[in-house]
């Protein structure tokens, strides 16, 4: 499944993209592994991000490498297994949420009976963006001259980063919000300013329960990049419906009206990366905070004012509102 949604007045797509789709490459530098290319300015027209899906095989790795030109968000939708950075290791599974910052060294590696599923988000485009560099069936081993030219280093260990540089939040992790109806379920802040040492995009994931839906809304400014992480569901762009399930990936523009939905009798949570942030900001001034041993408040209402400051203030598209 690959499909593209384009408007007259909108220079970038919407996409969404199966979990097992893409283009094949090598660039991956890895072990086992398989890389596939979501989005790059070679295919689509984002310029700002690149995407690219990992799977780690058995015992599979992405061996120890450098990006001196990117940033990355790492979301985990599948199988498990450990990353490191100058010599920290943390367990990685499906919701797991890793930013690795420039001049970062990292490596992943898989354990268990599944394949470790990754989905790599880098900003401004990382390798991925010249997959035309790296054709199917080429050697497995990264080649270097390109690496130098990409900035990546492969197999050094720089000095030991800051806390800013190297966060691993796991899907119990983040900074909690309850969700009024239809919405039944709840936000997690996982990566967002003042945590993270920038200041434009923040990262967070929505849990949806049985028959619990998103309403319909859109972003002035931010683009939103979705993974499924977590069961199956429907997402509606522009009315559309799609299908999608874990490991699926939905880039909606600014502007592009859309609305998830879960259609089934099992949770179904996804991640969502904003350019440039807003979400975090509109739940920390009007969210329901979720703290540990407390129970979800039997009614949460939808204030009209506080629909009014998401509008005016944070950028949100609602139906009647805006």
């Amino acid at each position: 499944m690959h499909k593209e949604f384009k408007r007259e007045q909108d220079l970038r797509e919407a996409i969404v993209i199966s979990a097992d789709d893409g283009i094949t490459t090598n660039l991956s530098a890895g072990v086992a592994c398989t890389a596939r290319v979501k989005v790059s300015p070679l295919s689509h027209a984002h310029s700002n991000f690149s995407i690219v899906g990992v799977d780690l095989h058995a015992r599979g790795r992405v061996r120890s490498h450098i990006h001196e030109l990117n940033e990355r968000v790492i979301i985990c939708f599948g199988g498990s297994g450990t990353v490191q950075s100058a010599g920290r290791r943390h367990p990685v599974s499906r919701g797991t949420f890793v930013f690795c910052g420039r001049g970062v060294e990292v490596q992943f590696e898989q354990q268990g009976d599944e394949n470790l599923r990754l989905s790599i988000i880098s900003f401004p485009p990382g390798p991925e963006a010249r997959f035309d560099l790296f054709p199917a069936g080429a050697a497995q081993e990264f080649p270097a001259n390109i690496a130098a030219i990409l900035g990546v280093k492969l197999d050094e260990r720089p000095a030991e980063p800051s806390q800013d540089d190297f966060i691993v939040v796991q899907d119990d992790e983040g900074e909690e919000y309850w969700q009024a109806a239809p919405s039944v379920g709840f936000v997690s802040i996982k990566l967002a300013p003042p945590t993270i040492p920038l200041n434009y995009f923040c990262a967070a994931s929505q849990l949806l329960e049985a028959g619990a839906k998103v309403r319909s809304h859109g972003h002035q400014v931010s683009e939103e990049i979705v993974i499924v992480t977590q069961g199956s569901g429907v997402v509606v762009i522009e009315e559309e419906r799609h299908n999608i399930a874990e490991g699926d990936l939905i880039v909606l523009p600014p502007k592009v009206m859309h609305h998830f939905e879960n259609n089934t009798d099992e949770p179904f949570r996804y991640g969502g990366v904003f350019l440039p942030p807003s979400v975090e900001s509109a739940l920390r001034a009007t969210g329901v905070r979720k703290l540990p041993g407390v129970p979800r408040p039997t009614d949460i209402p939808r204030n009209p004012e506080t629909e009014r400051m998401l509008v005016e203030r944070y950028g949100f598209i609602i139906n009647g509102i805006s």
